[in-house]
């Protein structure tokens, strides 16, 4: 069991984690139960109680396990776009899509976490988007649908290269060898009109990749020292 708790926050600070918690707990209700959220177990002024994802978060596995099938890759590609998706369509803006805000179940699912600065039915976000790549927006204006799919593209970048884009350089890095790089480019571009859409892209290149990295309905073909679940990918 994970607990999010208010404990080291001090006076007005205490009083915006007080409100943060009841927002993510009022998200959970209102998204899940689902496969791609961490079960929220109970809740209270004191903080969230969630599953404990004892295989960790998705940046610190990146990093460490490299290389990685890139029929794994493909899989958390899918399932990242299938829970903005899952988010956009209960009226949730996230605000924060990164790697380390995406946990790993026992057998390497993905699951999305931290609604603390999360836009619900066109409210302000409590904070900014906290990652570097993301769409630049007044700070005033609302989040979108638009500057969430932009920093999904920069997740499904992380993804394939296990690296942060531009962490070096002040421009989009080449990504026409990348699985899925025309539609990264297409996140960054403002060219999907939905989450939907960049999973239903992701679904197509599942299917035009070699057999051996695509997801199918008896499973994955990946290294075996890897625990991976059986996976159907299924269009809405």
């Amino acid at each position: 069991m994970g607990l999010r708790s208010n404990h080291h926050f001090p006076g007005s600070e205490l009083e915006d984690h007080i409100s943060d918690i009841a927002k993510e707990a009022s998200i959970y209700h209102r998204v899940g139960p689902h496969k791609r959220l961490v079960r929220m177990l109970g809740h209270s002024r004191e903080g969230l109680k969630l599953e404990y994802m004892k295989t960790g978060d998705l940046k610190t596995y990146l990093r460490a396990h490299e290389p990685i099938p890139t029929s794994l890759k493909l899989k958390w590609a899918y399932q990242v776009a299938e829970a903005v998706e899952l988010l956009h369509r209960n009226g949730v803006i996230h605000c924060d899509i990164k790697p380390r805000n995406l946990l790993l179940d026992p057998t390497f699912d993905i699951k999305i976490i931290d609604f603390s600065g999360s836009s619900l039915d066109g409210s302000k976000s409590a904070s900014g988007e906290g990652t570097r790549f993301y769409l630049p927006r007044h700070w005033r204006d609302p989040p979108t649908v638009a500057t969430d799919l932009f920093v999904l593209g920069s997740t499904l970048y992380e993804i394939f290269q296990c690296t942060s884009p531009y962490e070096e350089i002040p421009k989009f890095p080449n990504i026409s060898d990348i699985p899925c790089g025309q539609i990264i480019k297409q996140c960054w571009l403002s060219q999907f009109d939905s989450a939907k859409d960049v999973k239903t892209a992701i679904w197509d290149v599942c299917r035009n990749v070699n057999v051996n990295c695509i997801p199918h309905f008896d499973g994955l073909d990946v290294s075996q020292d890897m625990l991976i679940s059986p996976v159907v990918f299924r269009e809405d």
